[in-house]
């Protein structure tokens, strides 16, 4: 028989139809901060790495503070999630108020996305997530039992929507000697429609020159919603003049990070990749 591992949740913030809840001691809640941050903003995922970390901490010190403590991000392949940039802004975070308390410092540890997928699922509904995420194949694997045994794991993620990726995730990790589990999320939708998570993506990032706008501060971490987003068909007409726009370090990255994650043998993205391609190898791309 499988032992239950103790599993736990926190949210920084909680949305709803009456908006956002959350410390107000801390960072308020803003739309356009989380959507920069989807789209790579380093600076927004810092700010709220910060937020998130204090609020933890201050909260469950017997869990950020725990005698071994491992953390993860939402899985992926190759190209990490947003989620990964968050969770690498926390770590330090955490480790600060680890160090005070004399514990050793927590690792981050990838979680594999075995299969990854097209489309965009922050538009889907309630159904198709769970859909999804049953099909989904997730890997702990990296994750040897030796290490983990005893262990307090810390999985860092962006909304609580429905609940299917978290379940997806419980799934698969279910079979490792982990102490407990806590999902450290930067916010509960509640009871809101689940493409809610659409338009809050989309509250400052909405064309490839918001993107643009992002990557010319220098303040840029790429994640693979940047990705499907780039290669994406509703984008194809403006890409030739967003890559001649953009440095060749950002265009031989796109490339290679469409090529490590599959994105050639998608329907959906093969003719945007050849167009980076093109860019790519200095050839015209109009």
């Amino acid at each position: 028989m499988t032992r239950r591992i103790p599993t736990h949740e926190f949210a920084l913030y909680s949305l709803s139809e009456a908006g956002p809840a959350g410390p107000a001691s801390l960072l308020p809640f803003s739309a356009a901060r989380y959507s920069r941050y989807k789209y790579g903003s380093v600076a927004a995922a810092d700010a709220f790495a910060q937020a998130l970390g204090a609020a933890f901490a201050d909260r469950h010190p017997e869990l950020a503070c725990a005698p071994r403590l491992l953390m993860a991000s939402s899985p992926y392949t190759y190209v990490p999630t947003a989620a990964t940039t968050l969770a690498r802004r926390l770590l330090p975070v955490l480790n600060a108020a680890r160090a005070a308390r004399g514990r050793p410092p927590a690792a981050l540890v990838q979680v594999d996305r075995v299969s990854p997928a097209d489309g965009d699922y922050g538009t889907l509904s309630a159904s198709d997530r769970q859909r999804r995420m049953a099909a989904n194949i997730v890997s702990f694997r990296r994750f040897p039992a030796a290490q983990v045994r005893d262990a307090h794991l810390l999985i860092v993620d962006d909304v609580h929507v429905t609940g299917a990726h978290q379940r997806c995730l419980m799934r698969a990790s279910d079979e490792l000697p982990l102490a407990t589990r806590t999902f450290v999320y930067l916010a509960s939708l509640g009871g809101l429609d689940p493409t809610y998570e659409d338009a809050l993506n989309h509250a400052a990032v909405r064309s490839l020159g918001d993107l643009a706008a992002i990557v010319e501060a220098g303040d840029f971490a790429w994640n693979v919603r940047v990705c499907k987003f780039v290669l994406d068909p509703a984008q194809r007409d403006d890409l030739p003049r967003f890559l001649a726009q953009l440095p060749g370090w950002f265009v031989r990255d796109l490339y290679r990070n469409s090529c490590r994650d599959g994105y050639p043998a998608m329907t959906r993205y093969a003719p945007s990749h050849a167009i980076v391609g093109a860019a790519r190898s200095g050839h015209p791309v109009g």
